[in-house]
């Protein structure tokens, strides 16, 4: 939370002038917001997405401690797991695409401020991310039985945990993938709040360095200005000061 607010805080402040001077335009991440805005979002969104992968591993692991002496997962206990998992593969979905609106936000920086330079690559860095989340996700499913491919989309993950609901083994099996995806989910999510607020650092950084030589640049020339306004010309040889000499 304490990122969040820095992060809001500064970038309403720092960016509001520059972004004015750039037209206000949006920037190709969420339509028709801002950069400080679509930065202020994205840390917003990231950080619920990390709340909720807690609270539903949280949930999970609690079901898994009151049948962890059973072989199979009672039908009493499915409909809280499955509302948990439904819950997870909708984190899940929602953390992959808030990835790709990093990059598309990250890129739109860039395009705006062509001068602006990273020492590092945050979209190569976002597709590692998302890389390995998903090869975590394919280990995770695979150890317990199922094709990672039936969970590459949302609904299709929801139609294989249904199908596993038919018997207590799969059950126990969705429950057991869950519970190692949810803490997973978690652990890359921290990541991913880490890996955007460095990202945002990094930029703000940039946009304050600009603002800083800006305002040196402006008061140079108000000084020049005011120099040249307070300099005299001295009168010619002969001459007095004015239009007129006296006789």
């Amino acid at each position: 939370m304490k990122t969040f607010s820095r992060i809001a805080l500064v970038a309403s402040v720092v960016f509001a002038p520059v972004v004015a001077r750039a037209g206000g335009g949006g920037f190709g991440g969420i339509a028709g917001a801002t950069l400080p805005e679509q930065i202020i979002q994205e840390a917003t969104s990231v950080s619920q997405l990390a709340r909720q992968a807690q609270e539903v591993s949280n949930q999970l692991q609690q079901i898994r401690y009151q049948v962890q002496n059973l072989a199979s997962l009672p039908q009493n206990l499915w409909s809280q797991t499955y509302g948990d998992l439904s819950s997870l593969t909708n984190i899940m979905s929602q953390a992959n695409g808030l990835s790709y609106t990093m990059q598309n936000v990250n890129s739109a920086f860039q395009s705006q401020y062509p001068s602006y330079n990273s020492s590092e690559n945050y979209n190569q860095l976002y597709k590692k991310w998302s890389q390995t989340t998903s090869n975590s996700i394919a280990a995770a499913l695979q150890a317990q039985g199922f094709n990672a491919n039936q969970f590459a989309t949302q609904q299709s993950a929801l139609n294989a945990i249904e199908q596993a609901s038919q018997s207590a083994t799969g059950r126990m099996q969705a429950l057991q993938a869950g519970n190692q995806i949810a803490a997973m989910e978690v652990t890359q999510l921290q990541q991913l709040q880490q890996l955007q607020s460095a990202n945002s650092d990094a930029q703000l950084a940039w946009i304050k360095q600009q603002q800083t030589q800006q305002a040196q640049q402006e008061q140079a020339g108000s000084q020049a200005w005011k120099n040249w306004n307070s300099y005299t010309l001295p009168p010619a040889q002969g001459q007095g000061y004015g239009a007129f000499s006296p006789p």
